[in-house]
Parts: structure tokens; C-alpha cells; sequence
């Protein structure tokens, strides 16, 4: 069963070329999940080789707009596809708040309400959640109070993807030995930040986890302003990648 991994959005919410909004597309097997889906994530989930009409599992990391906005039209495309109608079920998984966005969503744009399909919401802490062929397990960044990154093993690989983050054990326990650790990797070292993630601290917790590759993403432009692979690789002596939107990695 394959399991790979395509960046759609590279960046955060400053406009740049090639660094769009967040979202990350996991392919396993025939089953796409989707994480994040800040502005522009669904064209680029098409020009990626996925489907939206074949999304049943969205998970979010925390709900700031550069990482949720296109839950909306997501849904409107869901209900007014011409010529097609979604009868099976949607999952939104998230942090705490998830609900309440929803229920926002809905009242700000009532066309979005699911019209032939059910809807589930479901909020999640710090746990560990066995699917059919894949299992993921979440741990708090940091963030925000409720920021939760993700962690999925299928076919006996990992991916770790922690949206928005700062450095914490909690961090580098969940990526502990995995295959794939996409990271933000907001600004360069040095920066003074302390909700998010610098390149020092990147290679900090990719050396503790053991972790076998790093992709760096949710690069801000201080952070593409300076070598910032190399900032990492004082910490850090695996293989580093540079995300940009539509980098595929094979986990």
C-alpha cells in the first residue's frame, strides 16, 4: 500500500510565490486525508491528483484562518457540484473550538449545511485513534492552548505533521523515529517568537525524535530571507527538504 505525502500549502498567510496557505494531502492507498485547509487548499488538492468529492477525513491543527479557511468551500463545492450528489459522510477532526467553528461557518454561510450527506464533528486532545488501515495519534504544540499536531503510521512508515508550533517534548515525542517529519519552520534562528517554531528549534527536536527526514514548511519570509536548511543542519544531520507547494514525498 503506498503512503506519500504532498504539500499544499507551503507558506502561512503573507501572499508569496510558491508558499500558499496550509494544507497537507496524506495519501494512503486509495484513502486521502487532508490536514488543514487554509485559502486555496482545494485547487491545489486538484492540481495534486486528489479529489475533494473523494475527501472523508479532514483534520485540523488549530483554527486560525491561514489554516481553515477553505472548510467553507470544501463544503459549498460538496453541495453544489453540478450533476453530482455527496451522499457519503464527512469527518472534521480538530483541536478544542473545532465544533464551535463549525457551528459559526454554518450561520455566517447556511448554504454550507450538508444537504445530503452527514457531517461529523469531532474534537480531539491528546490521544490515539486506530482507523482501518491507519492509525494517528495528536499531541499539544503550543500554539495555542488547544494547537494539536498529528502523527500517522500506515503500512509501516510515519508521518508527523505538526502545523503551527513551538518547541516542547510533547513535540518530540510524537515524532519520535518517523519516516517524514514535516515542520514549521516559521523563522530563522534568533527570531524572537513564542508561538512558533525557528530553525534551531526545528533541528532541536528532529535530533531528539530520531526522526529520518524534515521537510521544512510555514515558512514565513524572515525565514526564506537566510539559508535556512543550513540552520537547521547545526542540529540536525538528517536529510532536510524545503517545502513548496506541491512537493510530493514518497514516506
Amino acid at each position: 500500500m503506498n503512503f506519500d505525502v504532498t504539500i499544499l500549502g507551503a507558506g502561512t498567510g503573507v501572499p508569496l510565490p510558491q508558499r500558499s496557505p496550509a494544507g497537507v494531502l496524506m495519501q494512503i492507498g486509495a484513502t486521502p486525508l487532508v490536514f488543514d485547509l487554509g485559502p486555496g487548499t482545494i485547487p491545489r488538492l486538484t492540481a495534486a491528483g486528489a479529489s475533494y468529492r473523494d475527501l472523508e477525513f479532514v483534520f485540523l491543527t488549530h483554527l486560525h484562518p491561514d489554516h481553515t479557511l477553505d472548510l467553507v468551500m470544501l463544503l459549498q463545492a460538496l453541495n453544489y457540484t453540478p450533476g453530482w450528489t455527496r451522499e457519503k459522510p464527512l469527518h472534521l477532526i480538530g483541536c478544542r473550538g473545532t465544533h464551535a467553528l463549525y457551528a459559526d461557518l454554518v450561520r455566517a454561510y447556511p448554504s454550507i449545511a450538508p444537504r445530503a450527506f452527514e457531517m461529523g464533528v469531532r474534537e480531539i486532545g491528546a490521544e490515539r485513534i486506530a482507523f482501518a488501515d491507519w492509525t494517528i495519534e495528536t499531541a499539544p504544540t503550543g500554539h495555542t492552548d488547544a494547537s494539536i499536531a498529528y502523527r500517522v503510521e500506515a503500512a509501516g512508515k510515519v508521518a508527523v505533521y505538526t502545523g503551527d508550533a513551538k518547541e516542547n517534548s510533547e513535540l518530540a515525542r510524537l515524532a519520535r523515529g518517523a519516516d517524514v517529519f514535516i515542520c514549521e519552520c516559521a523563522f530563522p534562528r534568533g527570531y524572537a517568537t513564542d508561538d512558533h517554531m525557528t530553525a534551531d528549534a526545528v533541528g532541536r527536536v528532529a535530533r531528539a525524535a530520531h526522526v529520518k527526514r524534515v521537510v521544512l514548511n510555514h515558512l514565513y519570509p524572515p525565514a526564506l530571507a537566510v539559508d535556512v536548511g543550513a540552520q537547521v543542519r547545526e542540529e540536525f544531520s538528517g536529510e532536510i527538504l524545503i517545502a513548496v507547494d506541491g512537493m510530493r514525498i514518497e514516506v
